[in-house]
């Protein structure tokens, strides 16, 4: 069991590569079902004391190709928050959002992109949102699979 463990820390480690610049740019959308419905994140009043975490898949996706997905940020608390910025392990994964409040009840359409110049592979990156009154992040996992 160590063993294992041991050895899948080592393949996320060497798969999670550095990344850099610009190239050939594809946009898609993250379906929940059929009919092109955008991923949809709901956080609740439990987000604000204990954060969250969520995937966004990119699926596959050329080296040198940059992507982006969109995907909705659903308040379903009984406050207004508003996303105040984010963080993120790479500088391949960039996020575009409103910084305007959002009220219990509505959501945000969030658009993220993931370069993939100078990658190969099964691709892990963190990205960190900071929501207005939440004491721990919304914590996204991006996976791409670039060849």
């Amino acid at each position: 069991m160590r063993l294992r463990t041991a050895a899948y820390a080592l393949m996320l480690g060497l798969l999670c590569t550095a990344c850099g610049g610009a190239a050939g740019k594809r946009q898609a959308h993250s379906d929940e079902a059929a009919g092109g419905a955008f991923q949809t994140i709901r956080i609740g009043e439990e987000f604000f004391d204990r954060g969250a975490t969520d995937t966004i898949r990119f699926g596959r996706m050329h080296s040198g190709e940059i992507a982006q997905l969109q995907f909705r940020i659903a308040n379903r608390s009984e406050r207004p928050t508003a996303i105040r910025s984010y963080e993120r392990n790479c500088g391949c994964t960039t996020l575009e959002y409103s910084q305007e409040p959002f009220a219990p009840g509505a959501a945000r359409q969030v658009v993220i992109s993931f370069d993939s110049r100078g990658t190969r592979g099964w691709q892990l990156k963190t990205v960190e949102i900071l929501l207005a009154g939440g004491s721990k992040p919304l914590k996204l996992f991006v996976e791409a699979e670039v060849e």
